[in-house]
């Protein structure tokens, strides 16, 4: 199995392909990053084109995580770009998507105002011309996928049901400009030194959309791959113990919740994990300064006897330095090889 995590600067576009049981190749789509700019012609549009004009393929699932622009920017932009969206045939896919008949800006019109004379919202969209599959929750029994299970972790039903009250009440507007500047809005925490963090006090994410995040632990031929999103380490944790006993679950592969930030990976979820590979889809020009060396930090504290290697999405002058404070410290940041775009990754 062959899992890339495409290039969508601080945003989720995540590619799944594998052979199944039944001899034939099957895709997965998990998000679709950010629509501004650059980014969705890098990395999503052009993992799409490949698939459909190159392979001959189609898109077996696409999971929708949350409604968050840096996670279904990409997909927006998919419904403007005609000769693309004509190739790729969502016909033939099955969306994910936990929705409410609430209506949103789908980024189709040229302004972000609600009116009556508004484009088809994606919610429309994909109810019209795809198979969507709603409330995608940790109540459901695991999922087999042409030989690839799936065990969904997030969200539960409070989180769905937060969600739901939220999408009746306001607008989530996308906004079509181009990605930030390489300039960080506040100062980062790169310059502390590890032994300088407190990571026993710990603070809590409390975005209704983070919450709602499909996460789910993917199992192949006997390894294991942990995909978060922008989910909530409370409710990853109470799923764990529940579907495993309380007992540590072995990972090949750990995404790093919401992109790395401090709100979103607990003492307590890295404590039921056994992991040496940690992905973090980031590259340290956001607003939150994503990802915050405190949660690497925390990682490396909860994993004194491994030799950890943090994986992350964008090499830059910030990315390179997260631990430019603590030379004596052997910490290993992966980034994409020269020439590629995504991080590549395999498993089974």
């Amino acid at each position: 199995m062959n899992i890339d995590f495409l290039d969508a600067g601080c945003a989720d576009a995540i590619h799944i392909n594998f052979k199944g049981t039944d001899d034939k190749t099957h895709n997965i789509i998990i998000d679709g990053g950010s629509e501004k700019g650059r980014l969705y012609e890098s990395g999503l549009r052009k993992r799409l084109h490949e698939i459909a004009n190159v392979r001959k393929e189609i898109i077996d699932i696409w999971i929708i995580t949350h409604i968050d622009d840096d996670h279904i920017g990409g997909i927006l932009r998919l419904l403007k770009d005609a000769d693309l969206l004509k190739a790729v045939d969502l016909s033939r896919t099955t969306f994910w998507f936990n929705y409410s008949n609430w209506d949103y800006d789908t980024g189709i019109r040229s302004n972000n105002l609600k009116n009556v004379k508004q484009g088809i919202t994606l919610r429309e969209y994909l109810a019209a011309h795809s198979h969507v599959k709603q409330d995608i929750t940790d109540s459901h029994p695991l999922i087999d996928l042409w030989g690839a299970k799936l065990i969904i972790l997030s969200p539960d039903n409070a989180k769905y049901n937060s969600l739901l009250k939220l999408w009746k009440n306001e607008e989530v507007k996308m906004r079509d400009k181009e990605p930030s500047s390489l300039k960080s809005i506040r100062n980062n925490d790169y310059g502390r030194r590890i032994e300088d963090f407190d990571t026993s006090r710990e603070v809590k994410d409390v975005s209704v959309e983070n919450g709602s995040s499909i996460s789910f632990m993917l199992q192949f031929n006997g390894e294991s791959f942990l995909f978060t999103a922008d989910s909530h380490p409370d409710v990853l944790v109470s799923a764990i113990r529940r579907r495993f006993g309380g007992q540590k679950i072995k990972l090949k592969h750990m995404q790093i919740p919401h992109h790395g930030s401090r709100y979103n990976t607990s003492n307590a979820l890295l404590e039921l994990v056994d992991c040496e590979n940690y992905i973090i889809s980031a590259d340290g020009y956001n607003r939150s300064n994503l990802p915050n060396k405190e949660t690497l930090v925390k990682v490396l504290r909860a994993n004194p006897d491994k030799n950890i290697n943090f994986f992350i999405t964008q090499e830059n002058e910030l990315t390179r330095n997260i631990f430019k404070a603590d030379p004596e410290f052997n910490t290993n940041l992966i980034f994409p090889q020269p020439g590629n775009s995504h991080l590549h990754f395999e498993i089974g």
